[in-house]
């Protein structure tokens, strides 16, 4: 159960989703590709295959970056620019701090259950999705989106270096929303859901995939004593 250090700022600069692929393209151009944390690409091995430990995000509106572990310490490749302008589509602005935190968070099992709202969480690849639209009741699929959900809380656990020993408890609570999102050319299934869970995690950490450009952001919203929840009513799903 590691102590892991956890980096957020954010910028003074309004920004819309559709251009946190730019802010990400215009980060990596101003550390001159020092680290490979912040594109995780490498000249000889290609695309490195492992979760991102620099994410780019929106946080009250606003451009973000959340670090995680040694992501912490590479930043300091964008930080070392004391005149930072970044190019955002059509447009290069100056880029101010406006609020920074750095601490240490207990990631851990716990007995009691915590509470957390999943934005825009891409779940889905092209051989599951074929498997979930085929699944006969919400009931089930909520048990399919459950295990993938845990899957990607595991996945979260190996890129911070934890091995997690006890069983992992996961529970959709409210499915809020389904739709279609554009990601690197293509429409992506993605929801948005309640879920609990027996770990503790950092706000605005990303689960599934395109997490280093903003999707699957996770704000925690409380705690509660372990019990068995009932499966959700579902709301009106998108892709029906």
């Amino acid at each position: 159960m590691p102590k892991v250090r956890y980096l957020k700022i954010r910028f003074s600069n309004p920004l819309m989703p559709y251009e946190v692929p730019c802010f990400r393209s215009a980060v990596i151009e101003a550390t001159q590709r020092q680290s490979t944390l912040f594109h995780n690409h490498a000249v000889e091995k290609g695309f490195l295959y492992r979760y991102p430990l620099i994410q780019y995000k929106i946080t009250e509106r606003k451009a973000s970056l959340v670090c995680l572990g040694p992501g912490t310490d590479d930043i300091h490749y964008l930080l070392q620019n004391r005149q930072l302008e970044l190019r955002i589509g059509e447009r290069t602005e100056p880029f101010e701090i406006e609020d920074i935190q750095l601490r240490y968070h207990n990631v851990q099992l716990w007995q009691a259950r915590f509470q957390y709202a999943l934005k825009n969480w891409m779940a889905l690849n092209q051989q599951n999705y074929k498997q979930y639209v085929e699944l006969e009741s919400e009931v089930q699929r909520l048990e399919f989106l459950e295990n993938l959900l845990k899957a990607n809380l595991l996945s979260f656990a190996g890129g911070i270096d934890w091995y997690v020993e006890q069983p992992l408890e996961v529970r959709i609570t409210r499915l809020k929303s389904t739709r279609w999102l554009r990601f690197k050319g293509r429409k992506v299934l993605c929801f948005t859901l309640n879920f609990t869970t027996n770990v503790s995690l950092p706000d605005y950490v990303g689960l599934g995939k395109g997490v280093s450009v903003g999707f699957g952001s996770v704000k925690g919203f409380g705690r509660m004593r372990a019990k068995k929840d009932d499966h959700p009513k579902s709301e009106p799903s998108a892709h029906k």
